[in-house]
């Protein structure tokens, strides 16, 4: 199973999605969370708040073979 770190670019009104991208890939959800987090950190330290029109999150991607 795959772990992604999603975000989550919403519109004007809360349920229209505007665009959705990948930023990565992992093998746990620990790993997807501690790079979660530094994306937070790193935004914080900078001075760039994540926009309240974007949501980032990990979520589990699960892929049958047939």
């Amino acid at each position: 199973m795959v772990w992604l770190l999603m975000i989550i670019y919403l519109g004007g009104d809360p349920t229209s999605v505007v665009d959705v991208k990948i930023v990565d890939s992992f093998h746990s959800e620990q790993h997807c969370v501690e790079r979660l987090q530094s994306i937070y950190k790193q935004a914080k330290k900078e001075g760039l708040p994540i926009p309240k029109s974007s949501n980032l999150g990990c979520t589990l991607f699960k892929r049958r073979i047939m």
